[in-house]
């Protein structure tokens, strides 16, 4: 017999919602055959309205681990990065062209609440 969503959610760490998202889109694909519509295609997630995001997944991922390293390494003043502090260094290191101090520290802000 098939996994509640429940069961799902917690085999994959996902939330209950995500379970309950995914598992609609794929039984409400199931009528399109498989030589129409491959696995991939239909685990691709939807486009999404609205403004594309400004940063890809990756730069996010080297604003993460830069804010993980000792400001001291880049040569900062400094004991505890601030969102100022980590948007110089993010443009200093080519990582981004343009960053604000508060989309750094929404990035930073995003990244500790996962944490939990």
């Amino acid at each position: 017999m098939g996994k509640n969503n429940r069961e799902i959610a917690n085999e994959l760490e996902v939330s209950l919602d995500t379970a309950r998202l995914w598992r609609r889109r794929w039984l409400d694909l199931q009528p399109i055959s498989l030589d129409d519509l491959s696995i991939e295609e239909r685990l691709d997630d939807l486009p999404r309205p609205g403004v594309p995001p400004r940063l890809t997944a990756n730069q996010i991922c080297q604003i993460q681990q830069l804010a993980c390293e000792k400001p001291e390494e880049s040569g900062r003043p400094i004991s505890q990065w601030t969102s100022r502090e980590i948007a110089a260094e993010v443009i200093k290191r080519g990582i981004v062209d343009t960053i604000s101090a508060r989309s750094s520290a929404r990035i930073l802000k995003k990244m500790t609440s996962n944490r939990t």
